[in-house]
């Protein structure tokens, strides 16, 4: 078998991987600044390299052994990536738009045109989440072995959609056994070298917690509502006008319903967090490799105040400082995470899938992740 260097065979005795995380010496405040400089300067086009740059930085902190991750993207091929996309799928979707919006008067027909159209999108949405983490695995290599993702994309996409589909019908309460289906498909066809991952998750330890999210947003969308209308009442009592004229409502008014939803989405990512916390925790030690369990360490405290600082400072920088706070979700995690026995490397070869061309296009172009 074709093995990563002799220098991984495993010993009698040798301990399970350690994984650390050991901080960039120029850190990711600077690179963040400069990266959103370059993006206005070039109006987008650097947003490929500095996305590049940031990645390169966060997967050479990550450590196993004291060995870094390595990312072997580059900026070049996620611009092409999008740039196919953009002609083959943007373009004539746009321009399918516009000739339904001529051709096609109101009724049934249009009806079941922009059904289908959100549906095609919704699938390529799903289609591109799988190519992404395809493509990501692709160039991240640790001692010169690659990760990889096999399967196939459509088939991922074709779940993605039809568990998306069930979402509103079963008002919310499938979420914990979507994502437990989603995370299997997605772990299960991922790859260290030519070695796989398992996963052993399931849906029912998660709903445990998720009522109180479901519960949680019921209530503050009522409350978010209840306020917003109060406020409306206010105004309409201060013009005088039977119905608020909602294009001219006054600064305070506006400023105060701003205030309210701020404020109501803060406190449901808390929730949320509360119950992401759980999940995290329950798929780790649910995901084998090379026999090896991981196990993850995260506390509920810790972790609200992660994601709400996290989504301060990504809203209160106007998306700037997002590298910023990827570093800091990455180094919680990497921290706190571990596995609970040796693993063999000299058994691992190298992976034998073909690399992709170019990278995350369609990802991009839908402002979806692939994680």
């Amino acid at each position: 078998m074709v093995t990563a260097d002799s220098a991984l065979a495993a010993t009698p005795g040798m301990d399970a991987p350690r994984i650390s995380w050991v901080h960039p010496p120029r850190g990711f405040l600077g690179l963040s600044l400069l990266n959103g400089l370059l993006r206005i300067l070039t109006l987008g086009i650097y947003h490929f390299w500095g996305k590049t740059e940031v990645r390169q930085r966060i997967w050479s902190a990550v450590r196993i052994d004291g060995e870094p991750l390595e990312y072997r993207g580059t900026g070049g091929e996620l611009l092409r990536g999008f740039l196919i996309v953009f002609a083959l799928v943007l373009v004539p979707m746009a321009l399918a738009g516009l000739a339904a919006a001529i051709l096609l008067p109101a009724g049934p027909g249009r009806g079941l045109y922009e059904m289908g159209f959100w549906g095609v999108l919704l699938l390529l949405s799903g289609f591109g989440i799988h190519r992404a983490r395809r493509y990501r695995l692709s160039r991240t290599r640790w001692r010169g072995i690659r990760a990889g993702l096999s399967g196939r994309s459509g088939r991922f996409a074709w779940t993605y959609l039809w568990t998306l589909l069930l979402v509103p019908v079963t008002l919310g309460w499938i979420v914990p056994w979507r994502t437990v289906r989603l995370q299997k498909a997605l772990l299960e066809e991922t790859r260290f070298g030519d070695k796989p991952f398992t996963f052993g998750g399931r849906a029912g330890p998660l709903y445990r917690r998720f009522w109180v999210v479901w519960l949680s947003a019921v209530l503050l969308a009522a409350g978010t509502l209840a306020a917003s209308g109060l406020l409306l009442g206010l105004e309409t009592t201060r013009t005088g006008a039977r119905i608020p004229d909602l294009r001219n409502l006054s600064r305070a008014t506006m400023a105060g319903m701003a205030g309210i939803a701020f404020a109501a989405l803060l406190l449901f990512v808390m929730i949320r967090a509360w119950y992401t916390t759980r999940v995290l925790n329950y798929f780790a030690a649910e995901t084998r490799f090379g026999g090896a369990a991981f196990a993850l360490s995260a506390g509920v405290a810790s972790f609200v105040w992660l994601t709400a600082s996290n989504y301060l400072i990504r809203v209160l920088s106007l998306g700037f400082l997002s590298p910023v706070a990827e570093a800091r979700a990455m180094r919680y995690i990497v921290d706190r995470l571990s596995l609970d026995r040796a693993v063999d490397w000299s058994e691992i070869g190298q992976n034998p899938d073909a690399l992709l061309a170019s990278g995350e296009g369609l990802a991009e172009a839908f402002n979806v992740d692939a994680f």
